[in-house]
């Protein structure tokens, strides 16, 4: 890892990108003197002196190798083939990416971003949509924040899909607290990037940073709940600049939490979707096998058992509440059960279905 003798010299990312883009060997900097690097660069004495002196850090390099491999993180750079091309392609992208976990990345990835301070109902937005998109192969990208972040990644991995969370600090501190299992868990069963050194705090500047990172990973990003201002709507608004897809899930008109997604949708800045089947259909992504288990509801009980026998085609709420004659909200009730057991799954037009597996 030559290219990271440039970072250790305490070199700009900015100037390394640049380098990066004109050089392809950290090697072939060195055959310029430092009047060269001075006028082709607009560079003063100092930072030609980092520079020239970065050829000299191999102690300080192999220290810092040791304490990422200690720490069972890996290190890839814009020059590293296994560098994920959705993201190089972006205005700026990272020059490094720390990387944790088992470090997958693929094309087929979408953004699920949404507010700390989630309601029930941004909650079960985010399950039932994350839940399709892992069905038909997705890997989930999001923040590893508390609320929609979260509940993106745990279902995910409940689901034995792939997600990746982008952070906004070193790999070595783990925050926010409250979500260390999750972390834990990623660690074990998806990837954790971060494009900070180790040591850097979770600090508040960090965030757009990092928001652009899974705007950049994603062909298309999910605002699940927002509010007015936000960092999933910062996500949104880089997205946008990308060329990248928007979609966002429409609440209650009367609620302060879903006011960004409405304004959004409003605004015609993002297309409105119901459930995570409705990106599919976008992108013509398959969700996979297409044989509905017949066996699935053996061991249900109650009405949980009347819901999914009854369930042998598309329904909407009205329709189920007329055929079960259970009352709405405890039929939403038992669909929330049913969902969250993998047994059913939304489908476009608010409608339920059995799940296919």
């Amino acid at each position: 890892m030559e290219w990271y003798r440039l970072r250790v010299a305490g070199v700009k990312d900015s100037l390394i990108r640049k380098f990066m883009k004109n050089f392809d060997n950290y090697e072939d900097i060195l055959k310029l003197d430092g009047s060269q690097l001075e006028r082709y660069y607009n560079l003063n004495s100092e930072e030609v002196k980092l520079i020239m002196g970065s050829c000299n850090l191999d102690s300080e390099l192999e220290k810092e190798m040791d304490i990422l491999e200690k720490n069972k993180i890996k290190i890839m750079s814009l020059h590293d083939s296994r560098y994920p091309i959705f993201l190089k392609n972006i205005a700026s992208p990272p020059v490094f990416l720390y990387v944790k976990g088992k470090g997958e990345f693929c094309d087929k990835n979408i953004g699920v971003v949404g507010t700390r301070k989630m309601t029930a109902y941004g909650q079960t937005a985010c399950e039932r949509i994350t839940m399709d998109l892992v069905d038909a192969g997705v890997t989930t990208v999001s923040g590893l924040a508390l609320g929609i972040d979260g509940v993106c990644h745990r279902k995910t991995l409940e689901k034995n899909g792939n997600s990746i969370a982008v952070v906004g600090n070193g790999l070595d501190i783990v925050y926010p607290q409250e979500n260390s299992k999750i972390w834990e868990r990623m660690e074990r069963e998806g990837t954790i990037i971060s494009e900070f050194p180790l040591g850097t705090r979770p600090n508040h500047y960090n965030f757009p940073m990092r928001n652009r990172i899974i705007a950049g990973l994603s062909k298309g990003v999910v605002v699940v709940e927002s509010m007015a201002k936000g960092g999933s709507l910062i996500t949104a608004g880089l997205a946008l600049e990308e060329g990248r897809d928007v979609f966002a899930v429409p609440g209650d008109v009367f609620s302060p939490s879903s006011e960004g997604c409405n304004d959004l949708i409003k605004k015609s800045e993002a297309k409105l979707i119901v459930s995570g089947m409705d990106i599919l259909k976008e992108y013509g992504w398959d969700r996979g096998k297409e044989s509905i288990s017949q066996n699935a509801g053996v061991n249900l009980k109650g009405k949980e058992k009347i819901v999914f026998n009854i369930l042998k085609k598309e329904m909407n709420l009205d329709e189920l509440i007329m055929s079960t004659g259970i009352r709405a909200g405890e039929l939403l009730a038992v669909l929330m059960e049913l969902e969250l057991k993998g047994l059913i799954c939304g489908a476009p037009g608010g409608k339920y279905r059995r799940k296919v597996v």
